[in-house]
């Protein structure tokens, strides 16, 4: 029977991921979240870093990624919910 035929995943290319996780500096979970919603197929996080590895890109340390998080990204703020009774 041989190999089956894939199609490339757009995960799975390697400037999609440089442009997502290096230059923009999205985390594996956003931009499993992004592929999800643009391709609407499941993705797992892992998923993502399986092929930073294949691919060579290097992975952010704990200190980096929480920078990132943290950096001039600001919480939405919530409303007051009015208690109209």
């Amino acid at each position: 029977m041989g190999k089956t035929l894939r199609t490339k995943m757009l995960y799975q290319d390697k400037d999609w991921l440089l442009q997502k996780y290096v230059k923009e500096k999205l985390s594996t979970v956003e931009i499993a979240r992004i592929y999800r919603e643009t391709e609407n197929k499941w993705c797992d996080p892992n998923t993502i870093s399986r092929w930073l590895k294949k691919h060579d890109i290097g992975m952010r340390s704990l200190a980096e990624a929480q920078q990132n998080r943290h950096a001039g990204i600001k919480p939405p703020v919530k409303k007051a919910r009015s208690s109209s009774g």
